[in-house]
This record gives structure tokens, C-alpha cells and sequence, in this order.
């Protein structure tokens, strides 16, 4: 099969990889149709080191083969592929919790291949109706914002900063706005700050040239029930932590590695609350096709760029070098 090797340095040159075969009875072999570039995938192409797997984990496409033990699935069936690996067994995975599980077994990559391997578990329905290119988005791209937004109790009224007008960003502006909150995008690119005001942002403030905190209070008068911190930037935080109201509460969505602060200052003594979310669980993905199908919500919405698997160089440095208005590129694997 074709797959994209990366060998840093932003050098990706797609070679022939074996066909990977069935090894356990709960497995099934799925034809790649979609792959989403997501932004943990930057270092991939920009990083200086090489990548001997085949990475990609937005993925949507058909089952061609089944294990023995494989039930629920069927040859021909249309499926998204959620990426981790858990053990199937524990409370956790029996209440679709995923990302609780506490004994987690790695990850399914292999989006920018043509061909992958995953237990029956990580295989959820695609319904015939939603085409590959947007399936593949409803995992990560919308799945993460809604479980971050679910879990901090966004809802009809609500004020909601989101800092970083990036794919998970615009969806939780998305999301947030189906949910009758009113919005404020942050972000430093202009363009991606237009497009958050597609989504529904009522208000859009570039970091650069004006402090979002102070046009936050502007706005809701006392601060903001909630922030979202889609960025990873430590000072993206800090001014999250800065903008919600007393009582307020901000969600750390970006993968931010470390920074420090003061607890007294910026939690305690507003009882302010600070919470952190990764990934989704099963009732996300469900939601988010019922927003699809009752909303506003599309991912379409954020897609601006697709690509053959061939060309898939190009989407990358469309996406890390926010060149021709890119937000979110999808690979064509199965469907070029």
C-alpha cells in the first residue's frame, strides 16, 4: 500500500509500505478514505526528526475485512476511527469514557496510509448520508470541543471566551453558539478571526493589537462565565484564567506543557475553577451528529483545503505556514 513517510525537516515523500494484516480475532482492516491534519501533527512535518509509522489519527473509512471475533461489524460498513487504544474491559470503557480508561494500550495511526488495522471497539458507525471528508472531522475536530464544552456546563445565556481561532477553536465557537451561549474569538491572525465570526462569534479580538481581557469585561461587565484556552500558549492561559468572572471557569482544550502561576491569585481567591479535557467519549460523537443534523454545526464549515495523499506535502505547509487562508485540510487517501 501507499502511505506518507516524514522525515523531518519538511521532507514527506510517499513510499510503498506492506499491507497490514488482521493479527486478533476483535480487529477489522479498513480502507482510509479521509485523513484531517490536526495540529499535533505540526512536528511531523516541521520537526527534525524522522517518523518510520504511518501517522494520521482523523480518520474515516470502510471496513473491507474482519477479524473472527468481530460481531457488530460488517465487510462494506462506513466507519469514523477513534484513536486510542483501551483495554475494552474496564467501567470506563463499558460507560463509553474512553479517555478514563485506566489501562490504555496505545493508538490507531495510519490515516496517511491506505490501509489500517483496529479492534472492532475503535470503529464507529459513519451513517450513509455524511460523506468521508466531514466523517473524519467528527472525532477529534468536533468530538474534543463538544466534551470540553459539555463538561464545563456551557448552556443557553452563557458568556464564553475562546482563545485560539484555530480547527478546535472555530468548533467550540460552533458548539458553543448551538448551545445558546454568546462568543468572543481570540486570536492574532485576522483571517481566522473572520471565520470565528462565521461561526458565530460575536465578538473577535486580536491579541496583538488589543488586551483580551480588558475587552472581555468590556463585553459581560463582571468577566466571562467561561474561557477556553484552545491555544497551548502559557500566556493564552494566564489571560483565560484572567477573563472569567468571579465564579467563573476556564478549560485548558490546547495541549499546554507546562507554565507557572499564582493558585491564590488567579483561582482561590475568585473561586475561580480550572479544569482540563482531552479527546472525547462515544456520547460526544453521537451528539455532535445530532448538532450536525439539527444546527448549524458543520465541520465543513472549518475545512478550507483538501489534497490527494500524493500532494499531501503541500497541505501540511498550507496548514503550519497559514498560508492561503488555511484552517483545516483534509487528505484524500481512499477517494483520490
Amino acid at each position: 500500500m501507499l502511505a506518507a513517510r516524514f522525515h523531518g525537516d519538511r521532507r514527506v515523500t510517499i513510499e510503498q509500505f506492506p499491507d497490514p494484516e488482521i493479527q486478533k480475532p476483535d480487529e477489522c482492516l479498513v480502507r482510509v478514505m479521509a485523513c484531517g491534519i490536526c495540529g499535533s501533527d505540526k512536528r511531523l512535518f516541521l520537526g527534525d526528526e524522522p517518523t518510520e509509522e504511518i501517522m494520521g489519527h482523523e480518520m474515516a473509512g470502510e471496513i473491507i475485512a474482519v477479524g473472527d471475533g468481530v460481531s457488530r461489524l460488517r465487510v462494506g460498513d462506513r466507519v469514523v476511527v477513534f484513536n486510542l487504544i483501551t483495554c475494552g474491559q474496564c467501567a470506563y470503557c463499558a460507560q463509553g469514557r474512553f479517555t478514563y480508561c485506566t489501562d490504555k494500550q496505545g493508538s490507531v495511526n495510519g490515516g496517511y496510509g491506505e490501509l489500517l488495522v483496529a479492534p472492532e471497539r475503535n470503529l464507529w458507525p459513519l451513517p450513509d448520508d455524511i460523506s468521508y471528508e466531514r466523517g473524519c472531522l467528527f472525532s477529534d475536530v468536533l468530538g474534543t470541543p463538544h466534551k470540553a464544552l459539555r463538561l464545563a456546563g456551557v448552556g443557553e445565556g452563557d458568556t464564553v471566551v475562546v482563545f485560539g481561532c484555530g480547527p478546535i477553536g472555530l468548533a467550540v465557537a460552533q458548539i458553543a453558539v448551538a448551545r445558546g451561549a454568546r462568543v468572543m474569538s481570540v486570536d492574532m491572525i485576522d483571517y481566522r478571526l473572520e471565520a470565528a465570526a462565521r461561526m458565530g462569534a460575536e465578538v473577535t479580538v486580536n491579541a496583538e493589537r488589543e488586551d483580551p481581557t480588558e475587552r472581555a469585561f468590556a463585553w459581560t461587565k463582571l468577566g466571562a462565565d467561561f474561557a477556553f484556552d484552545c491555544t497551548g500558549d502559557p500566556s493564552a492561559l494566564l489571560s483565560a484564567l484572567e477573563t472569567v468572572r468571579p465564579g467563573g471557569r476556564t478549560t485548558l482544550v490546547g495541549a499546554n506543557q507546562g507554565m507557572q502561576f499564582n493558585p491564590w491569585q488567579c483561582l482561590s481567591s475568585r473561586d475561580v475553577m480550572l479544569g482540563g479535557t482531552w479527546y472525547l467519549h462515544l456520547e460526544d460523537y453521537y451528539e455532535c451528529l445530532r448538532l450536525y443534523r439539527t444546527t448549524a454545526v458543520d465541520p465543513l464549515r472549518i475545512l478550507t483545503h483538501q489534497v490527494p495523499l500524493e500532494d499531501i506535502a503541500r497541505g501540511f505547509e498550507l496548514f503550519c505556514d497559514h498560508k492561503d487562508g488555511c484552517l483545516k485540510v483534509v487528505v484524500l487517501v481512499g477517494l483520490r
